[in-house]
C-alpha cells in the first residue's frame, strides 16, 4: 500500500469515527445524523434557503424540507421570509439550539480530552503538527 493511499484511508476512517462519535453525543439532544449534518451546514454558513441547503447536503428539497419541519417542531430552527422578496424563505438557527449545543460541544470536548489524556503531550503535539501540515499541503500553501 502506498503512503498516499494509507493517508487517505486513515483520514476516511478517522472522519467516519469522529462523525459516529459526535452523532452519538447529539442523540442526547434528539438529533439524527441527517439533522446534525444540516445544522452543521447552517452553523458554518449562517441562514440559508432550502435549495442551497439541499445542494450542500446532496439531498432533495423535499427531504431537506422534512428535516427542517422536524427541527422546527423541536424549536431548533425557524423559517424567516426575506423582507424584500417574500417568496424567499431562509432557515435560521434558534437561540434554543445554540444554548443546547453549547453544552453538548463542551461535553464532547471533555470526552475527547479524556481520550487524549491517555497519550503524552509530545504525541498530541505531533498529531496537531501533522494535521496542520497536511491541511497546509492541501490548501496549496
Amino acid at each position: 500500500m502506498s503512503k498516499s493511499y494509507e493517508i487517505i484511508v486513515l483520514i476516511k476512517e478517522l472522519k467516519e469515527d469522529l462523525k459516529k462519535y459526535v452523532s452519538e453525543q447529539f442523540k442526547d439532544i434528539g438529533l439524527t445524523s441527517s439533522q446534525w449534518m444540516l445544522m452543521g451546514v447552517l452553523m458554518k454558513n449562517g441562514n440559508m434557503k432550502i435549495t442551497d441547503l439541499s445542494r450542500r447536503l446532496g439531498l432533495s428539497n423535499s427531504t431537506v424540507s422534512g428535516i427542517i419541519d422536524r427541527l422546527e417542531k423541536q424549536g431548533y430552527v425557524t423559517r424567516k421570509r426575506d423582507e424584500k422578496d417574500k417568496r424567499k424563505v431562509f432557515i435560521e438557527i434558534t437561540d434554543k439550539f445554540k444554548k443546547t449545543t453549547q453544552k453538548s460541544h463542551i461535553d464532547i470536548q471533555k470526552k475527547v480530552e479524556e481520550k487524549l489524556s491517555k497519550i503524552s503531550d509530545k504525541e498530541i503535539n505531533k498529531i496537531i503538527e501533522g494535521l496542520k501540515l497536511l491541511k497546509k499541503i492541501f490548501q496549496g500553501e
